[in-house]
């Protein structure tokens, strides 16, 4: 048996790695691992628009040498198999790579460490021209000619990234610039939401001298979040930690935490599981089949944090964008979910009605009604109001009058107050105005009155409509039925 060599085509295999999948912003994200790796505290990025545009992504981390440099350029500089420090974002040995080049056909890496600065450069046209695995080093005075190079003016220590050549995106528009200021403009919330947790603990990230600021997509400083029972989960030696939040009525979210949790039309699809690994969000807004997404469920979201030594077993791929629940893991997390959206549908279930009414007592115009199929609604035929205007009908007029009631009920919109209330169009805690707290207090008055004409039990009727909508959800309206009512002892 004769063993040969079988080199891959550089060109041919360098194509192939730029087609793994990256978006524009999964790129960038990635780049910001290795910044976020080196323990950067400040991270800058600059897209200026121009005839060849570019991209600079610049830290103060800790920066390379010359050496050190070199290997991180090389496709597969560290094995995925190698153990890793817990708050090291990477895997694989080729995140600074291919997300570079899966956008542009030029890659130039500049590194300073111990007073040194060091460069060098991936070019694809160069690799093709060679057809071999050739990096280029850049010397001082070609370093010195890079946009933005003065950023290492400030710093003792940092790396500098410079994308080039956006040969994938310029295929698909007539406008380079203003396509590329456009994916910008989405990658800003895309950093915004994926590193919020190492923004808040401090890290800043400007674009273009712009500071992005924390996406929370569980709303952790709004009073009315509900925070659920942790779990920790232990799997091969590490612990999985499992946290559910419950996000407040959209009717209680003002238009920044609409903003941090994605928009009110972002609500529903982004209700699910929030997967971590080292306070990096990896994938969002899926309850990964244990439950589907709906409408009154989508207030739960679960944060989910793994650490990196469980990416096999979670399936992270190079791109750290998708992951897979471990089937091992899949019957604790379950049990999460059905609370979680339980909880969920409880806050719309319950929203008319106000927290602080404990006394079971009043009397709803509509009767929530438990069938054998579900529940049904239907008017509440013991409303005083009804009982009284009853008595002013006959026999045949009480007929006609039962029948308006059951077709009122068969004719019940459902399915349209079912979105329009979780899309929060309708004002469900409605609080009345001066003007309509008199009307309605006249129409109190002119029942007494019936009353008082059939020779009804006043004090009693006053009893039940104290405790009858729309009565019983203002306590101005009850004072002055109490003073009213004074006038008939």
């Amino acid at each position: 048996m004769i063993e040969k060599q079988s080199l891959p085509s550089a060109p041919i295999l360098i194509e192939s790695i730029r087609s793994i999948g990256y978006s524009f912003q999964s790129a960038i994200a990635d780049l910001i691992d290795n910044s976020i790796s080196a323990n950067a505290k400040r991270i800058d990025i600059y897209s200026i628009p121009n005839d060849n545009p570019y991209i600079v992504i610049f830290d103060n981390g800790n920066g390379m040498n010359e050496n050190e440099l070199e290997e991180a350029m090389r496709l597969g500089s560290k094995s995925p198999n190698d153990i890793r420090d817990e708050n090291d974002l990477g895997r694989f040995g080729l995140g600074l790579k291919s997300a570079s080049l899966s956008q542009c056909r030029s890659l130039i890496v500049v590194s300073k460490k111990d007073e040194k600065i060091s460069a060098f450069s991936w070019d694809l046209d160069y690799v093709i021209l060679k057809n071999s695995w050739s990096i280029l080093e850049f010397d001082e005075e070609e370093i010195r000619k890079l946009p933005h190079i003065e950023l290492f003016n400030n710093v003792e220590q940092g790396t500098y990234v410079l994308l080039q050549k956006f040969d994938r995106i310029e295929v698909s528009t007539s406008n380079l610039n203003k396509t590329i200021s456009e994916k910008m403009n989405l990658t800003i919330d895309h950093l915004a939401l994926v590193f919020h947790r190492y923004i808040e603990d401090g890290l800043e990230i400007f674009v273009n001298n712009r500071k992005i600021e924390a996406l929370d997509p569980f709303l952790t400083k709004n009073r009315a979040t509900q925070i659920k029972r942790t779990q920790e989960i232990k799997i091969n030696g590490a612990t999985i930690i499992v946290k559910p939040f419950i996000l407040p009525h959209y009717n209680k979210l003002s238009e920044e935490d609409l903003k941090k949790v994605g928009g009110k039309e972002d609500l529903r699809k982004n209700q699910g599981f929030y997967i971590y690994r080292n306070k990096r969000l990896i994938i969002w807004g899926t309850w990964f089949r244990l439950s589907r997404q709906e409408e009154l469920g989508k207030l739960a979201r679960v944060m989910v944090e793994i650490p990196n030594s469980l990416d096999e077993v979670w399936g992270i791929d190079v791109k750290k964008s998708t992951a897979n629940i471990p089937d091992i893991i899949k019957k604790n997390l379950y049990s999460c979910v059905e609370e979680s959206i339980f909880t969920s549908k409880e806050i719309y279930r319950y929203r008319g009605r106000k927290a602080n009414r404990s006394n079971e007592n009043y009397t709803y115009i509509w009767d929530r009604l438990k069938t054998r199929d579900g529940f049904e609604y239907k008017i509440n035929r013991d409303l005083p109001q009804i009982q009284l205007f009853s008595k002013y009908l006959g026999k045949d007029q009480l007929i006609e009058f039962e029948r308006l009631l059951k077709s009122i009920e068969n004719n019940f919109p459902t399915n349209t107050i079912y979105l329009d209330v979780a899309d929060g169009k309708i004002k469900q805690e409605y609080e009345l105005s001066e003007e309509e707290i008199e009307e309605v207090f006249i129409d109190f008055k002119s029942c007494i009155e019936k009353c008082k004409e059939f020779e009804m039990d006043i004090k009693s009727v006053y009893n039940q409509l104290i405790n009858t909508e729309p009565y019983c959800n203002n306590e101005e309206l009850k004072n002055m039925m109490g003073e009213e009512i004074k006038k008939y002892e």
